[in-house]
């Protein structure tokens, strides 16, 4: 910054503030994800889903990295609390549909995910478990699940259940 670095003193050099800041550097970032729908019966769908992600530049800071967890992928824990250069998200659902867009489910979500930021490194599974139903309003689409979640370094604990709510609106 010009301003910054034409300020004088004697007690200090401003320059210095920028001398470890790498003025080139690149940030490579990739996510994709895919789902498949199989019937089962007249009345049962069965869901297979993959979510994946990363992230990777020589400088990165924590506000940069993905944040899952909650109500869009790995459910049973808290929304985006989980920060991760990369991720891999699997999705076993199985849905009782009573409608066209309302449905009771059953489900379970396993990932990954691995951190990386200056020194500090490390990596952990998931398992999310749970139930939930959507049912179609006037207004769109309410989701409830019951989820509940566990890292590989904890115990499952049912008394850290979530209750996931999302709301797809149609027009």
């Amino acid at each position: 910054n010009n301003s910054i670095t034409q300020i004088h003193s004697d007690d200090f050099n401003y320059e210095s503030l920028y001398d470890t800041v790498k003025l080139k550097s690149y940030q490579f970032k990739i996510v994709t994800s895919g789902a498949h729908y199989f019937p089962v019966g007249r009345q049962a769908v069965f869901k297979a889903a993959a979510n994946a992600g990363v992230y990777q530049s020589p400088n990165t800071y924590v506000n940069e990295l993905f944040q899952i967890g909650g109500y869009k992928l790995l459910r049973g824990f808290d929304e985006e609390s989980i920060y991760t250069n990369a991720y891999a998200v699997g999705t076993a659902e199985y849905r009782y549909l009573i409608g066209q867009n309302a449905y009771f489910f059953g489900f379970s979500d396993f990932g990954y995910a691995a951190y990386k930021v200056q020194n500090v490194k490390f990596n952990h599974t998931y398992i999310g478990l749970g139930v939930g139903m959507a049912l179609q309003t006037k207004a769109g689409i309410l989701n409830l699940s019951y989820a509940v979640g566990k890292r590989d370094d904890t115990k499952l604990n049912m008394q850290q259940a979530k209750i996931h709510i999302g709301f797809v609106s149609l027009f």
